[in-house]
């Protein structure tokens, strides 16, 4: 069963990558029953992939659910998480007090959030760029253990895939589709 789940991985993660901006709520759903079957397959006894595989379908239904009228709120809180990791640790380098940590991430969580909601189109090029570029080198991992996730840890050879695919998809979603507006409406 992992060799399926490595070429579905591997087929939606390379589809996400580089044609993922006008398919990205179709590749939330995809990507949640790929999710939802590992996170099945954790939870299950390693004899039972079919109950694994219910357990990701019922994953998947459950993010098809929320997926489609809540994405938009999602954009804003991944980049107001974002925004405070990155001010919230530019803060804690620079060894300032804590209580402005605090008001510096929330800064950077108001600015970055914005930023991500006032430039949808963009983020979700990236987003399935190179999440796309991670499903796909996982999948590549499962049938080729020289890129396999070990231990929960990348190595460097599937960091370097994944940040070259990444950019190449990226590149590739915005030579095509720089020009619509499908989220940003």
């Amino acid at each position: 069963m992992d060799t399926w789940i490595g070429i579905a991985a591997l087929l939606v993660g390379l589809a996400s990558c580089f044609c993922g901006y006008p398919l990205f709520r179709i590749f939330l759903i995809l990507a949640g029953l790929i999710y939802g079957y590992l996170l099945g397959q954790s939870f299950t006894p390693a004899g039972q992939p079919w109950l694994a595989f219910l357990i990701g379908a019922g994953a998947a239904v459950i993010l098809a659910v929320f997926a489609y009228p809540l994405w938009s709120i999602g954009v804003i809180i991944s980049g107001a998480a974002l925004g405070f990791m990155i001010l919230g640790a530019l803060g804690l380098a620079l060894n300032v007090a804590p209580g402005v940590v605090i008001l510096m991430g929330v800064l950077g969580a108001a600015v970055v959030g914005l930023l991500f909601f006032g430039f949808r189109d963009l983020f979700v090029m990236l987003a399935t760029a190179f999440s796309g570029a991670t499903q796909a080198v996982y999948g590549l991992g499962l049938l080729m253990p020289a890129l396999a996730f070990g231990g929960g840890r990348p190595n460097l050879l599937a960091i370097v895939a994944i940040i070259a695919l990444g950019g190449v998809g990226f590149a590739t979603q915005y030579g095509m589709f720089k020009d619509r507006r499908t989220y940003s409406s």
